[in-house]
């Protein structure tokens, strides 16, 4: 794909597709079927519909290209990302994406291929958030009660609910800050559960940026049954 600019920024986007789906009976959620076609692909297409979008980098795991390169090209999605081999973890799949980007110092977005009802508006407001702050996330405010359980089970505080926020994805950066994060990241083998808490370790703020809670990620298989009544109003 031709790099274009974006405010003298190149865009780009890292979809990390390398879950083991173990909370969904076997079943692997990035090929099962939304309406009419598979999650991984209403994932991709948000972000290809986005205008300044240079390049998307597709990390999946080495044994699975054959399979993910069927689907793209029965979709006719091939011709616009390029798959890369993750590693054991979400951190390391992360990283061979990042060492792959073309432009080192542009904005990436990251985010979770089993997400594929996020919003043109939430990825333009990630952006927005990278180009001015460095390093954002997604996420969207508690609208429960929410309590800290002590270590059996007790109740030990009341969180204040307006302070508390759910992280989704995308989540946004300024590339050559993220790609040094997580290069000091893989030297400390530092584990973590998505790229803002490198951030966090390493002392970089973090923007939030507003999102709905309908971002969801598929990770069980009521989650399909909420993500294909989703879609469906929204035809």
């Amino acid at each position: 794909m031709k790099t274009r600019k974006n405010d003298n920024y190149s865009i780009s986007t890292i979809i990390a597709a390398g879950g083991k789906s173990s909370r969904m009976n076997g079943t692997n959620k990035l090929t099962s079927i939304l309406l009419d076609s598979p999650v991984i692909v209403h994932t991709l297409k948000a972000f290809i519909q986005i205008p300044k979008m240079s390049e998307i980098i597709v990390v999946i795991p080495q044994e699975d290209m054959d399979l993910y390169e069927g689907i793209f090209k029965s979709f006719q999605l091939l011709d616009q990302v390029r798959l890369v081999s993750g590693g054991h973890n979400r951190r390391i799949s992360v990283l061979n994406g990042l060492k792959a980007l073309e432009d080192k110092k542009g904005i990436v977005l990251i985010h979770d291929g089993a997400r594929p009802l996020v919003n043109a508006r939430t990825i333009y407001d990630c952006i927005e958030g990278a180009k001015r702050y460095g390093a954002c996330v997604a996420a969207y405010i508690s609208v429960d009660t929410v309590k800290k359980a002590d270590n059996i089970m007790f109740v030990e505080k009341t969180l204040d609910r307006d302070k508390i926020y759910f992280a989704q994805t995308p989540q946004a950066f300024k590339t050559e800050i993220i790609l040094d994060l997580h290069k000091k990241a893989e030297k400390d083998l530092l584990e973590v559960t998505d790229d803002a808490m490198i951030c966090e370790h390493f002392g970089h703020n973090i923007k939030i940026i507003p999102s709905d809670r309908w971002n969801i990620k598929i990770t069980r298989e009521e989650d399909l049954i909420l993500a294909r009544a989703l879609l469906s109003c929204g035809d």
